[in-house]
């Protein structure tokens, strides 16, 4: 995971997520304490609840302010 993936899940405000920033502002990580990339697109990302990715060439990237208010939404539910 780059550090800018990493900035971009803690900054405030809207920003564009990719699988590794989308795991860690998730609270997914490996042992290691590494974002749990695979965990995220194999558990998370394919629910037809979570936000739709904009796909921009072969990247996937989701709007920060969707994945958190999926998240919200998920506390509410539990």
């Amino acid at each position: 995971m780059t550090d800018t993936a990493l900035i971009a899940a803690l900054v405030a405000g809207d920003r564009w997520l990719n699988a590794d920033a989308c795991a860690a502002f998730l609270g997914m990580a490996t042992p290691e304490g590494k974002p749990n990339r695979r965990g995220f697109l194999e558990r998370v990302q394919c629910r037809p609840d979570f936000p739709a990715p904009l796909q921009c060439g072969g990247h996937r990237a989701w709007r920060k302010s969707e994945v958190d208010t999926w998240a919200l939404n998920q506390r509410r539910s539990a």
